[in-house]
């Protein structure tokens, strides 16, 4: 009896091992499922210029693929770098709540805290699949030593974990992605700061990390995000200081 509960915990622990060495590290291999419509939307076809001339003129060269579903993977190609940025440096954010008392508008301003290079984080797509008025695509890059250090001081220093969805009109195409993004971002850091300060604050300004997949999709004809981040608060003003 025992010798076969040795051999149970044995064959066990061969395969938690083999699972674990085939599934991919967050923190050496990003993996992310990217999708885009397959048709760009009605009103947004513009004349065709002397560069897209060019493009159509080497259509012949592309793959039945490429010449198929050629809006979705150039749109593919906009969206995967734009997350990349966020997973792999963050974003910068400078954000004043609204304060109806002191007359204060709102004021977001977000931004990359680096520009995605492909020279250094080369992009792999996989298993493009079209299904149901989309191309889905599985994104492969992977962290260099600099990115993984980098990941490392993110997770081993308590950064609070925040959540925000944002939308934004289907109609501004990939401008309105990166809208809904921003605004999910917007809206994780103005429901984290409300729970944790008394007293509405001047200014908030910091980093949020992405982390997760990033949940997007269509609903009455907007985008709709769902995302994860780690935040670093950089500054907090109080309206004390004026």
């Amino acid at each position: 009896m025992e010798i076969k509960k040795t051999l149970f915990f044995c064959v066990l622990f061969l395969f938690s091992v083999n699972i674990f060495c085939q599934a991919p590290l967050q923190n050496e291999q990003i993996r992310i499922q990217v999708w885009a419509e397959l048709d760009s939307f009605p009103g947004k076809f513009e004349e065709e210029s002397s560069v897209q001339k060019q493009k159509s003129s080497k259509q012949e060269e592309k793959s039945d693929f490429e010449k198929l579903y050629g809006f979705a993977i150039e749109r593919t190609k906009q969206i995967a770098p734009f997350l990349m940025e966020g997973l792999l440096y963050g974003w910068n954010f400078d954000y004043t709540p609204y304060d109806k008392k002191r007359g204060v508008k709102e004021y977001w301003e977000f931004s990359e805290v680096r520009k995605f290079d492909s020279s250094i984080n080369r992009l792999e797509y996989h298993n493009p699949v079209p299904k149901d008025g989309k191309l889905l695509s599985w994104v492969y890059c992977d962290r260099t030593q600099a990115q993984q250090l980098e990941y490392k001081r993110w997770t081993s220093i308590i950064h609070p974990k925040v959540k925000g969805c944002g939308s934004a009109s289907v109609q501004d195409g990939f401008e309105g992605i990166k809208q809904a993004c921003s605004n999910a971002a917007k809206n994780a850091v103005r429901e984290y700061w409300r729970t944790m300060e008394k007293n509405k604050p001047k200014e908030i300004s910091g980093t949020l990390l992405l982390i997760r997949d990033p949940r997007i999709f269509i609903k009455n004809g907007r985008y709709e995000v769902d995302l994860d981040f780690f935040l670093e608060t950089d500054r907090i003003v109080p309206y004390t200081y004026y």
